[in-house]
């Protein structure tokens, strides 16, 4: 496929009955509650929780005196009190979600450079490309790994993927640690579109705050501790990055399952970026829950396991989510239209590996009806 100019979904949003009507329904939660769209009690607390647990985990850190078994301990520790802040405070907050004040939440959206990560490089590769269009090859910024991976029937299959579900799991580890030490470095210098947004030019003041925030993560998580730890420099390095390997996969765990599975559609644009769904629909086809009864998943996970309200309403705050998602799920059923879950975080994450293996292994039509394998799936034609 020709890269388009632009990508467009052909159907209008404002023309499907059943957006209208989820839309009312959904201002109808808010405004009968009398409660707001952004952060409540409940999201102040976990961020609270979130700061406490970050600067109480590092000052142990810091200060305790252990063995250098013990110090790999705590930096894991420390490196889950970063997940619960980018996860649950800076995505939401980059997302325009944490609070009705456009300047609260682009503070807050500044947790993900303290971790690590690049708030801006991940508006631009998150909010602009893979949110809009997901799925959608030559877009969605998630599809691309270098060709480590098959991750749609579109891309080209080549000898080793044969073998991709197998060593997935190890380089989903990797993720994290590629992530602050080289992959916003090399999506900053190599691209100049996301999604629909071309960049021609990237702001002086986010190239600085970009540098500056990765100095302070390196400095903070790695040079200090070798400064002032009295350990073997090994064991801070190699607590680091055994950090980095329960973080890498516990996203994984998180993101894979959502988009890449064998019951999620893979859409072409055609040679003018037209895209044949509106994106109501789109999100129907291309993302999926699970562990929707769990509530401690959408707690720990920033509510990322219910992940179609996520891309139908992502300036709602996600502790709203398990309610949200209620609502959407009653009323697609109503219209007819597709909702997918799987029951648990272990099957979704298998499913993935499954489409992994399928796409590795053969080429031709990938379309399957997977109903007997733990997803739920309600078929019927939509009525959009």
């Amino acid at each position: 496929m020709t890269v388009a100019q632009q990508f467009r979904f052909q159907g209008k949003i404002s023309s499907s009955g059943f957006s209208q009507t989820l839309s009312q329904r959904v201002n109808e939660y808010f405004q009968n509650r009398q409660i707001t769209r952004h952060a409540n009690r409940e999201m102040i607390f976990k961020t609270t929780l979130g700061f406490a647990l970050w600067l109480s985990t590092y000052f142990w850190l810091m200060t305790g005196s252990f063995s250098s078994l013990e110090l790999v301990g705590i930096y894991v520790l420390h490196g889950f009190a970063q997940l619960h802040m980018g996860l649950n405070i800076a995505h939401d907050a980059n997302h325009g979600a944490y609070s009705k004040r456009k300047q609260f939440n682009k503070a807050l959206g500044y947790v993900f450079d303290l971790v690590g990560l690049s708030s801006y490089m991940w508006r631009l590769m998150h909010n602009d490309a893979h949110h809009v269009f997901v799925n959608v090859r030559g877009a969605d910024t998630a599809l691309i790994s270098g060709s480590i991976f098959r991750f749609t029937p579109h891309d080209e299959r080549r000898p080793f993927h044969r073998y991709q579900h197998l060593y997935a799991s190890f380089f989903y580890c990797l993720s994290t640690l590629d992530w602050v030490l080289t992959k916003d470095y090399r999506w900053l210098f190599s691209q100049k579109r996301f999604g629909n947004r071309k960049v021609v030019k990237h702001p002086l003041s986010e190239l600085v705050l970009l540098f500056a925030a990765k100095a302070f993560y390196y400095t903070y998580m790695l040079v200090l501790p070798l400064l002032y730890l009295r350990v073997k420099w090994y064991s801070i390095i190699l607590g680091f990055i055994v950090m980095h390997l329960f973080l890498g996969f516990t996203l994984a765990l998180t993101f894979q399952p959502n988009h890449f599975t064998e019951d999620s559609s893979f859409p072409e644009a055609d040679a003018e970026g037209h895209l044949s769904n509106d994106y109501i629909q789109h999100i129907f086809e291309t993302t999926a829950d699970y562990a929707r009864s769990n509530p401690f998943a959408a707690w720990a996970l920033g509510g990322l396991n219910l992940h179609v309200v996520h891309h139908m309403f992502p300036g709602i705050c996600h502790v709203h989510y398990p309610a949200l998602t209620r609502i959407i799920k009653s009323t697609a059923e109503e219209y007819e239209l597709t909702y997918r879950e799987n029951r648990t975080i272990t099957g979704a994450f298998l499913a993935h590996l499954r489409w992994m293996k399928i796409l590795g292994s053969r080429d031709g039509d990938l379309a399957f009806n997977r109903s007997d394998r733990g997803t739920i799936i309600e078929k019927a034609e939509p009525h959009m």
